[in-house]
């Protein structure tokens, strides 16, 4: 009997190994993982770039490895990844459970095939028509708006009166309101609950979206763990909540611009959404993973402030309405659902990663109090008045921008791709349904290609004459068909920021110095700096 329990065992074994053997035949070279969950118990969870970039500096530039269900392919070399890129091969979504279990394809981000074309270039299109564009006619009022979110920032520093300060915090308070103008058409008030719940859910959520990464990969788990189980709560459960408010937010914008919803575009889960409350406010539920107690207030929509200026939500409408009243077959492709996911797509690309790139800014101008300086001499020689701010002519502040997004990439793991059909690559063979990963934290500092690149060196991003060098290894907002549509609208908001607040501000921390360890970051859907108060002394 133990006899022949170890011949089957060796049997299925050996079978196994012959499988996998004839399988990588022709797929970049990688690690052996384990029978069903791959390599992935051997996955930093809190730092999982890490691991995947000690495994780039052992099999290459580009290698495959197992992860659950899925096969991917991890690419840290700028010219596979443009290459890759390029084409439409790349252009799909790696089959995650989070983002089409939960996401179900929709938005932008999540979106493949013909609704992200359709979105990718309406969004484009949009995008440029406000500003987003360098030769647009469009851009002074964009930098305009742009500015007053830096002064409601500015203020609010000014009424702290030299006490120490969460920084990060007040930006993205002040920053989101820019980004909710744009995405939304609206302002909330000062210090509003239902803008500090939505911010609150979203910040939860990302986190937990990050450390939530195995039942990506293996969406049985979802069934046996309660820590996966109370995860996928907290994001469904806040993901129902944000898309409710948006339904409340675009019905009031719909009554402003004096539109009907179209036949067809209704979102049947909303159907009730004004029947909580007799003045039809929408009830807000703050979820926990932490608690079951749950915190609930009411939202109306009246408090909204109208802000003048193009928005995302104004041009989504408009089309909705041409294409369904015109019978248009891609009316399905901007029904109130893909309205929801849209709206979140842009929120989220919008605001986290801008502010985080400032969060790591700001720290590294209070590690660098001389760096900060030469920025601060560079900005008050080109403006040395309050003006419109052109990043062109502060080369040294892009240049301390593009270091911080280099030394710490805010998405360390990229955004990955799906491969559509068998594809060579590198002398490789990418299979159908592989997720292609484009390593950036890998890319960003590698020893090869920028020397000592754990230092903080913005010189690296100026030419001899002191303009702004963009090395072709530097790739902060990915690169291709599915590069961030937001990455102007990004730079205008970081560079208008930094140049206001260095020219009235010297920035010092409050706190101690973090160490070693904290400065890794931590990992959610993006990497973030470790909480830390300023002092912002006048100069």
């Amino acid at each position: 009997m133990d006899f022949f329990f170890l011949w089957i065992v060796t049997f299925v074994l050996g079978f196994w190994i012959f499988k996998k053997i004839k399988e990588r035949k022709n797929l970049p070279p990688g690690p052996w993982g384990l029978p069903v969950v791959g390599y992935l118990p051997f996955i930093d969870r809190e730092h999982p770039h890490l691991t995947l970039t000690k495994l780039a500096k052992q099999f290459g530039p580009i290698y495959g490895i197992g992860m659950g269900s899925i096969y991917a392919v991890v690419l840290s070399d700028h010219k596979l990844i443009r290459e890759a890129f390029a084409k439409d091969t790349f252009s799909g979504r790696a089959p995650l459970f989070l983002t089409h279990g939960i996401m179900h394809g929709n938005g932008i981000i999540c979106a493949e095939g013909p609704l992200w074309k359709d979105q990718r270039r309406l969004v484009t299109t949009w995008l440029k028509s406000y500003g987003m564009s360098k030769h647009s006619v469009s851009r002074d009022k964009l930098e305009k708006r742009i500015a007053s979110g830096v002064y409601e920032l500015l203020e609010n520093v000014e009424q702290s009166l030299g006490s120490a300060l969460d920084l990060t915090h007040m930006l993205t308070n002040s920053l989101g309101n820019v980004v909710n103008e744009i995405i939304f058409g609206f302002k909330f008030p000062p210090d509003d609950k239902t803008w500090h719940w939505l911010r609150q859910i979203q910040e939860e959520g990302c986190h937990e979206m990050g450390v939530a990464g195995v039942v990506n990969f293996l969406p049985f788990m979802r069934f046996f763990s309660t820590s996966i189980q109370k995860t996928m709560h907290v994001l469904t459960r806040g993901q129902a909540q944000t898309h409710r408010l948006y339904a409340s937010i675009i019905a009031r914008r719909r009554k402003m611009l004096g539109l009907d919803k179209p036949a067809g575009a209704e979102y049947p889960p909303h159907f009730d959404l004004f029947d909580e409350h007799p003045e039809g406010h929408m009830k807000c539920i703050k979820y926990s993973k932490q608690t079951d107690k749950a915190e609930e207030h009411f939202f109306d929509p009246g408090t909204l402030i109208p802000t003048e200026g193009e928005c995302i939500l104004d041009s989504f409408l408009e089309e909705q309405k041409k294409r369904f009243d015109e019978g248009d077959a891609s009316a399905c492709f901007v029904t109130d659902e893909q309205l929801h996911f849209l709206l979140a797509d842009m929120f989220g690309a919008g605001l986290d990663t801008t502010s985080v790139t400032l969060a790591w800014f700001l720290l590294y101008m209070a590690l660098y109090p001389e760096e900060q300086e030469l920025l601060r001499k560079e900005i008050l020689s080109v403006y040395p008045e309050e003006d419109q701010v052109d990043s062109a002519s502060l080369p040294h502040v892009m240049a301390a921008i593009c270091e911080t997004q280099r030394i710490r990439s805010i998405v360390p793991v990229g955004i990955p791709h799906g491969c559509l059909k068998d594809t060579v690559l590198g002398n490789y063979v990418v299979p159908k349904g592989a997720m292609v990963i484009p390593l950036q934290w890998a890319m960003h500092l590698d020893p090869n290609v920028w020397k000592n690149p754990e230092e903080f060196k913005p010189s690296r991003f100026l030419s001899s004459d002191g303009t702004l060098l963009k090395p072709q290894e530097f790739i902060p907002f990915q690169t291709g068909k599915r590069m961030c549509p937001g990455d102007e609208l990004s730079r205008m908001i970081s560079c208008g920021l930094v140049a206001r607040l260095l020219r009235r501000k010297k920035i010092r921390l409050a706190s101690d110095r973090p160490s070693q360890e904290e400065m890794r970051g931590k990992v959610g859907l993006t990497l973030t700096p470790p909480p830390v108060l300023y002092y912002c002394d006048p100069l």
